[in-house]
């Protein structure tokens, strides 16, 4: 009966450990120097024909890093 308390014990002081240990972590990240607002929302606009030339010039650079040719160990590799 002891042991099983001791045990209990052992294991609220690792919970209580572990979660101050978080709230820690959490704070130790600094907060962005302008807080957001206008200048955040400027960097949100996107041209949908910047994002449509970029994903073509990427698709065409791996297509040409492919190898030419069937594999030489057979369809399917």
């Amino acid at each position: 009966m002891a042991s099983s308390r001791r045990l209990l014990a052992v294991f609220a002081v690792l919970a209580v450990v572990f979660l101050a240990g978080a709230g820690v972590a959490g704070a130790a990240r600094p907060a962005p120097a302008g807080g957001g607002g206008e200048e955040a929302a400027a960097y949100l606009v996107v041209d949908p024909a910047a994002v449509v030339e970029k994903a073509r010039e990427t698709v065409e650079m791996l297509m040409a890093r492919l190898p030419a040719g069937p594999s030489p160990r057979g369809p399917g590799h």
